[in-house]
């Protein structure tokens, strides 16, 4: 049986939402599973010494990453905002809804696409628990038990625990894709972890 793809990732990451339907084509063409797996963007990068904030970056790399997301978009036929109302704003609440909902024995994919077009195409603050609430509905999942189970420690150590693998993987910062013990960073090497599922 095929090992899973792990991917680490975060809702108010652009790339990351850039990654998550091509990863799912993907996987789905290789007959591939996903393990979805959010992770504290802001003790990897302390942790593993690389990546910062965004407030915090070089204007020239800020000005770049103008560039770079509407050209990727555009490759990946995805829509995108690149200057959302609500971002940059913690992605501590989306990654805890989604564990939540992973635990509970759902297929995650759509919540967490919901969640990033929510930031990236709909200019909702995915920080915000009524605004969360919503989207867990609309697609279809029970709101009230996943917004309380997403405050409960079992999910907080889970956040933790991927964070952990994550680190142990060699990630630093998202996304962050590990296929069969190798990884892949940034949503710009989908094309390349396609060829490897090739058996190059």
């Amino acid at each position: 049986m095929n090992e899973p793809i792990d991917f680490y990732f975060a809702c108010v990451s652009p790339w990351s939402y850039l990654a998550t339907d091509e990863l799912k084509k993907i996987a789905e063409e290789n007959d591939r599973k996903i393990n979805y797996k959010p992770i504290d963007v802001g003790r990897s990068w302390k942790e593993a010494g690389a990546g910062q904030p965004i407030d915090n970056r070089p204007e020239v790399l800020l000005n770049y990453r103008l560039v770079e997301l509407p050209r990727w978009a555009a490759w990946r036929g995805t829509e995108i905002n690149i200057k959302p109302k609500y971002f940059p704003v913690s992605y501590l609440l989306s990654s805890n809804v989604i564990i939540a909902a992973n635990q509970s024995g759902e297929d995650v994919h759509q919540l967490t696409r919901a969640l990033m077009r929510g930031c990236w195409v709909d200019e909702l603050d995915i920080s915000d628990e009524k605004t969360v609430s919503d989207i867990v509905s609309a697609v279809g999942l029970n709101s009230t038990e996943i917004l309380e189970s997403a405050k409960t420690t079992r999910v907080a150590e889970e956040l933790s625990s991927n964070t952990d693998s994550a680190l142990a993987a060699g990630a630093w910062s998202v996304p962050s894709i590990v296929l069969d013990k190798e990884l892949f960073f940034g949503q710009d090497r989908l094309e390349m972890i396609s060829w490897r599922l090739k058996g190059n």
